[in-house]
């Protein structure tokens, strides 16, 4: 198994890289975010990888991630049963770690099915399957956290004409502090108007 490649960035294309590696270019499916490191990064990176056979394309596929954590996430969420690499690399692309593990440790599917845009038998099944994967200290980390402030905060951006994707983004950048849902509404509104 080839756990990571070092190389150069040759191509970036709409959801993946093409790492130059010694003269053989590996294309890498990616997360967004981790596209848009890349983009500015000059000289050989380091990603880290998981290499997959798609029977349904007769094809091997490496998928890969800046930080070790991100694979170990990617990891997680792909042993659920029916979330293979590709919906697990969409859903990565919407929710972080940190609030998919508070949503698991809430057995929460709601807030996954409005924060991912996940049908609502797949939030289910999330929680589901990995309430046994998390460890014990992250579920006394966030059992005190209240989520529902959070889904609210989104519903009340998307009533003021925000998209759920703006709405997500600009929740992601509010302050842990910010604790009622009016604070945290507040100061989304204040990074949406900024952009």
């Amino acid at each position: 198994m080839i756990s990571h490649l070092r190389g150069r960035v040759a191509e970036l294309g709409r959801n993946h890289v093409t790492l130059d590696v010694n003269g053989v270019g590996y294309r890498v499916h990616m997360p967004d975010k981790a596209l848009k490191i890349l983009a500015e990064t000059k000289g050989e990176v380091n990603i880290h990888t998981k290499l997959f056979y798609s029977q349904h394309e007769g094809i091997f596929e490496f998928f890969g991630f800046l930080k070790r954590e991100d694979l170990d996430f990617f990891d997680l969420l792909n042993s659920v049963s029916g979330i293979g690499p590709k919906k697990a690399l969409n859903i990565m692309a919407n929710i972080e770690a940190d609030d998919l593990i508070m949503a698991v440790v809430k057995g929460d599917p709601v807030y996954l099915n409005k924060i991912t845009s996940l049908g609502e038998k797949t939030s289910q099944r999330l929680v589901v399957e990995l309430k046994d994967k998390i460890k014990k200290a992250e579920v006394s980390k966030y059992s005190k956290i209240d989520l529902s402030k959070e889904g609210e905060a989104i519903d009340a951006l998307v009533s003021l004409g925000y998209s759920q994707k703006q709405a997500q983004e600009a929740l992601k950048q509010v302050s842990k502090k910010s604790v009622n849902l009016e604070e945290k509404v507040r100061g989304a509104l204040k990074i949406l108007n900024k952009n």
